[in-house]
């Protein structure tokens, strides 16, 4: 190689040292740092000279062990290469996370042994990660458990109670007279009763026990290994007890208290909904005895396994009846109004109670052989279809519904092998399982293992269903090899109404493209929901709006009628323009808040299940406008003065609703014509804003 050629590689060599977005950091073979680039000590806060010449554990966050190190370094040896997430501690003391890659090199000059370590920080991520966690799992208000992760929570103590042959309570808990205080003191004082309640009944459960807000002034407790009832109700009593102590909120002394129902595992068996449910109707009981206490459900259900073999019996003679029936639910593009395929979903068409529902069959047969059995049943249908579609030309997705224990029972690979012989003309890339996330979790390392196996085998893909519902949930995209996600209905039908749901979904289509992951919406309701989705940048979904599942003899007939909405062909040449899509949200944030007024006035305020968000830091437009400076979709001006008509508007808007509570409809409908003239004037502005981005394409 020439001088100059020479000159030029280091010369090349040392900008990308110096511009590379990537710390780096280079060691000795006694592990002493010799050199680092400008990135690592923007990372570590350590100027150049502070960190050549010592050792790199003196970053240590002491988050990691000794053994974990110790790993790492056996690797080094072995492979002369290693890679993975480390914490450490910056010069001001914060922690910091990064994806380390060490690799072992000499120099063929001197023939020195030397590690070359490339840091990439990470620590936003983690800690957004750890923020769409606690918005999907824990309650905004309380801090307590949401419903998603007292369905984990529930799970777990069922299996320990199994396990343990202890007793479980469920346990459902109301407050008497909590909507005097909200009524006279406002929403404020509410919530700081709840938060002042929810800690008092969490100070007198053990560590093992859960307890999670449900809803309003609703509370579900879980008390699990208890030996007997009156282990339970001792609690209970306390419980109650304690709750009904005086409360200091604002300066004013309140006073409620708190009625139970409960019910105890084995004695009452069933899903969670079903057992809650049944806690639910012996808290009436409760209320009805004077509030003030608990009362327990009485299964009245000595011949309980009698009934269970029963209707065991009765689904297997469905089974061998042929009563069971596959409807089919489409999944569109709704950029291009493409059907790409539909998700099977079974029903029972009953001899003597007419069409009914897997919720009310499936829980039966959990755990047992008839759900592999049922199962089984599917895959066939399934692919009976597929291969009707393929011998048409029709190149449709089909999806079906696996859960977790059917997955990893013995045998299934072996199984879904010889029911895959029965179809050799099928294209296996058109099908496709969907796991629960929360289910698939139960045993990680055997799921991931029969999932590869059904890629790389049998060219079955894999959908994680419901995602966002599990504990720690984002990293699990990391592990399980699926090819897509589904975000969880719960998540997409409340997006209108519940700001952090909006973040939820919008953090989960984010983290689908980045691991380079189909994202589908289910549950979209509504013209609304699929404008939001399109903009955030999810085409594909499923729901209400689309069609309900049918029949496969009604496919035909849906999909000549089908005829994608107006409102969603827009987005057709607008979906890689991102300023053009972020404006659009923010107009749609808009008209929903308006909408969602409009709701007060046609509900009566009694049984009106959610008021409009009257924070403007909680509200869609709020949120919006906090985060859109960093994305410059509009000049300075401009925005401040968006910023301005939109904090006019949300006043009036926060004026209306509070009338609206209080009962005066009527005052608050002479708010409503000056806040459609506020709605039209900041409408017209990003409007104005939208027709300039067309004008330029």
């Amino acid at each position: 190689m020439s001088a100059l050629l020479k000159y030029q590689r280091l010369s090349l060599l040392e900008m990308l040292f110096d511009r590379i977005r990537e710390g780096i950091i280079i060691t000795n073979a006694d592990n002493i740092i010799v050199d680092v680039n400008d990135t690592l000590s923007e990372i570590t806060g350590y100027d150049r000279d502070e960190l050549i010449g010592k050792k790199p554990d003196f970053l240590s966050s002491g988050k990691q062990n000794k053994e974990f190190y110790k790993t790492m370094w056996q690797n080094l040896s072995a492979n002369g290469f290693w890679r993975g997430e480390v914490w450490n501690r910056k010069k001001d003391g914060s922690f910091y996370a990064e994806i380390l890659t060490i690799h072992r090199t000499i120099d063929p000059r001197t023939g020195e042994l030397f590690y070359l370590g490339l840091v990439s920080d990470i620590t936003m991520f983690k800690q957004h990660q750890a923020e769409l966690e606690r918005l999907a799992h824990y309650d905004a208000l309380t801090a307590l458990p949401n419903r998603n992760l007292l369905v984990d929570r529930f799970e777990q103590a069922i299996a320990h109670s199994n396990r343990t042959q202890t007793l479980l309570a469920v346990c459902f808990l109301d407050l008497d007279n909590f909507k005097p205080v909200n009524d006279e003191l406002g929403h404020n004082a509410g919530d700081e009763l709840l938060i002042e309640v929810a800690q008092r009944i969490k100070a007198m459960l053990r560590q093992d026990d859960t307890v999670s807000r449900y809803g309003g002034d609703e509370f579900v407790i879980l008390l699990g290994e208890r030996s007997n009832r009156q282990d339970c109700e001792l609690l209970l009593h306390r419980l109650t007890e304690e709750l009904s102590r005086p409360y200091l909120i604002e300066n004013k002394t309140i006073r409620i208290s708190a009625s139970i129902g409960y019910t105890v595992y084995p004695f009452d068996h069933g899903s969670m909904q079903t057992l809650i449910e049944h806690a639910d109707q012996t808290l009436y009981k409760a209320k009805l005895d004077g509030k003030k206490t608990f009362r327990m459900y009485e299964t009245g259900n000595e011949g309980w396994q009698d009934e269970r073999s029963e209707q065991l019996y009765a689904i297997r003679r469905a089974l061998s009846e042929n009563e069971f029936r596959l409807y089919l639910q489409p999944k569109i593009n709704m950029c291009s109004g493409e059907v790409v395929g539909y998700e099977a979903l079974v029903r029972w068409q009953h001899p003597d109670n007419g069409l009914m529902f897997p919720q009310q069959f499936l829980p039966l047969i959990n755990g047992t052989s008839l759900e592999i059995q049922l199962g089984e049943w599917v895959i066939r249908q399934a692919l009976h279809h597929l291969q009707q579609w393929q011998s048409q030309s029709k190149q449709w997705q089909i999806s079906i519904n696996l859960s977790a224990y059917h997955l990893s029972s013995n045998g299934f690979l072996q199984r879904l092998a010889q029911i895959i012989t029965e179809f050799p003309v099928v294209d296996l890339q058109y099908f496709q399982f969907e796991i629960l996330e929360s289910h698939a979790l139960d045993d990680l390392s055997l799921i991931v293992d029969v999932v590869r196996h059904c890629r790389d085998e049998f060219t079955i893909r894999t959908v994680l269903d419901d995602f966002g519902t599990g504990y720690s949930s984002l990293s699990h995209i990391r592990t399980l090899p699926v090819s897509a996600v589904k975000i969880d209905q719960t998540f997409v039908r409340n997006m209108l109404v519940d700001v952090d749901d909006c973040k939820i979904v919008e953090g989960v289509i984010a983290l689908a493209r980045s691991f380079d992951l189909e994202v589908i919406a289910e549950g979209v309701e509504s013209l609304h929901h699929g404008q939001i989705l399109l903009s955030m940048g999810c085409e594909l979904a499923q729901g209400y709006v689309i069609a309900k599942p049918m029949p496969a003899a009604e496919l035909e007939q849906w999909n000549q009628q089908f005829v994608l909405p107006e409102a969603w062909l827009r987005y057709r040449n607008h979906r890689h323009h991102m300023k053009w899509t972020q404006l659009n949200l923010f107009c749609l944030y808009l008209e929903l808040s308006l909408e969602n007024l409009e709701q007060c006035f046609k509900v009566d305020s009694e049984v009106l299940n959610r008021w409009p968000v009257m924070s403007i830091k909680q509200s869609h437009c709020g949120v919006w406008l906090e985060r859109s400076e960093n994305l410059q979709l509009m000049e300075t001006e401009c925005l401040q003065a968006l910023n301005q008509k939109y904090r006019s508007f949300h006043h009036l808007l926060t004026m209306t609703i509070k009338l609206c509570q209080a009962g005066k409809k009527q005052n608050a409908r002479y708010n409503l014509h000056s806040l459609k003239i506020r709605y039209q004037d900041i409408y017209h502005l990003v409007e104005s804003k939208l027709l300039g981005m067309q004008s330029l394409e």
